[in-house]
């Protein structure tokens, strides 16, 4: 482009100001927000390291495993979290430098606060799901292959980004699997780059292609192994069996989750990159290869929508090579500002949501999945004075969060789920080896009991553990006694 936006010229103080409360926000978020059912789960994967899991590649929990050599903590919990973070905002630094060279900060500064003011990697790369690592390693993977048509279109040398970029590319999508979504948008990137065309007569393209292939190799083994039960839950058995039932009324719910969760204040620039080039070779290589993607992984998700519900963070690699752009497109200064505020607002309402209590509940519609998250401590406690009073063999929950969440409290990962559903506990809980034995249970009105009364031969409910602040009683767990632990007839 002709001049750059607004939003990279200085002063620059307000997005300062944005990025540094933004991270405030995490790191209060980090210490005081108890775990999200799924982040406790993941961690019970690193406490059980195999080859792949039932819901997704490996290489998440295998870190997460090293993560544990620092105890058991909401710190230690959430500290990979925060090196994803770090490297992601270091390779918009490198960005920066490349876009602005007279004043790199200019651009750093506006790029960090609007990928921190955006709902969805605000949240995403807080809490510790799959996705915080796979953002750190699609960009990484995206900048080493610039970095390499960089320096081929100028050399015709420079193969050792090509094989970092593909070592990267693979490492994403063994974190999860719609980082084959970036591989898709790099593929399609050396074909509308007209200068790096000529690579397609290279042996070196396909090499790198397979290169991040082979990295699949222990999700392919697991796979393999246990009936591709990987594959055949994410293509059919989520969905109730049926995958490709059209539903074109979830179109309007994704197209507008969407705008919300990344900001409705950052789509004119993006519609604005569709229309204008940013004016230097790296620009404008960049832009190329963020375009691409952004149209892979956004057609892929509105094609996918009209079947299924698709949530709102599977499309982040869509957006993720847009954000260290985004700044350049945007022309007016107010534009930006709107966006931080947007922000920073709901920053304010993740802090109620997550450590104070839920909104869902403020409005009268209980929202489980976070009421959930209270009151492990306490029902540890009582889980701890009851073992001593009762001969337990095992403990259980009635839901794979719910036991992760109990495991994690009592920094246990021997506690189990008896759940109706399948998940990663059901390879490792054998039935067969805990027959005749008595086990405490905690659930929930929610969830009920009655899936799990069938593997006892008695199930008495022993107390209530509710968890209440604010005025507000959010969770309420009851823990039971089962004796005489059997398989049903039915299973």
């Amino acid at each position: 482009m002709s001049e750059a936006g607004a939003a990279v010229s200085r002063p620059i103080r307000i997005a300062q100001i944005s990025v540094i409360f933004m991270l405030l926000v995490k790191v209060y978020l980090t210490f005081a927000a108890p775990p999200i059912g799924d982040e406790a789960y993941y961690w019970m994967w690193g406490q059980n390291l195999a080859w792949s899991y039932f819901d997704h590649p490996p290489f998440h929990a295998w870190l997460l495993r090293l993560m544990s050599f620092f105890g058991w903590s909401w710190f230690s919990l959430r500290l990979l979290a925060w090196l994803t973070l770090a490297g992601t905002l270091w390779i918009f630094w490198l960005w920066a430098k490349r876009l602005k060279p007279e004043d790199p900060f200019a651009w750093w500064w506006p790029s960090a606060a609007i990928y921190l003011s955006s709902p969805l990697f605000f949240l995403m790369s807080s809490v510790v799901f799959h996705d915080h690592l796979l953002i750190f390693l699609c960009i990484a993977s995206a900048h080493l292959f610039l970095v390499f048509a960089e320096k081929w279109e100028a050399t015709g040398k420079g193969f050792a980004w090509l094989y970092g970029g593909a070592i990267l590319l693979g490492l994403a999508v063994l974190t999860k699997y719609n980082g084959v979504l970036l591989g898709v948008g790099i593929a399609l990137f050396f074909i509308v780059w007209r200068p790096v065309r000529p690579l397609w007569r290279s042996p070196h393209l396909y090499l790198a292609a397979l290169l991040a292939v082979s990295i699949q190799a222990p999700v392919l083994w697991w796979n393999f192994t246990e009936g591709f039960a990987s594959y055949n839950f994410h293509l059919s058995e989520r969905w109730g069996g049926t995958l490709f039932k059209f539903r074109p009324n979830n179109l309007t719910g994704f197209l507008a989750l969407a705008i919300v969760v990344v900001s409705p204040f950052l789509f004119p620039a993006i519609v604005g990159m569709f229309r204008r080039p940013f004016g230097t070779p790296f620009g404008d290589r960049a832009h190329a290869l963020a375009l691409s993607v952004f149209v892979v992984s956004s057609l892929t998700m509105l094609f996918l929508s009209l079947f299924v519900e698709v949530f709102f963070y599977w499309n982040i690699v869509a957006f993720l090579l847009l954000m260290p752009l985004l700044a350049g497109w945007i022309r007016r200064r107010w534009v930006l500002n709107l966006h931080l505020v947007y922000g920073l607002v709901l920053a304010g309402l993740t802090i109620v949501n997550f450590t104070m209590v839920p909104i869902g509940n403020l409005v009268g519609r209980y929202d489980w999945t976070i009421s959930s998250t209270f009151g492990w401590p306490g029902v540890a406690t009582r889980i701890e004075a009851l073992r001593q009073e009762h001969d337990v063999a095992f403990v259980a929950a009635t839901r794979y969060t719910t036991a992760a969440q109990l495991g994690f409290a009592l920094h246990d990962a021997d506690v189990v789920a008896l759940a109706s559903r399948q998940d990663q506990y059901d390879y490792w809980f054998n039935p067969a080896d805990h027959l005749g034995e008595t086990a405490l249970i905690v659930s929930d009105r929610w969830l009920g009991t009655g899936h799990v009364e069938r593997y006892f031969d008695t199930f008495t409910k022993l107390e209530t553990v509710p968890f209440a602040q604010y005025g507000h009683t959010i969770f309420e767990p009851a823990i039971y006694l089962g004796t005489g632990f059997h398989i049903p007839a039915a299973d």
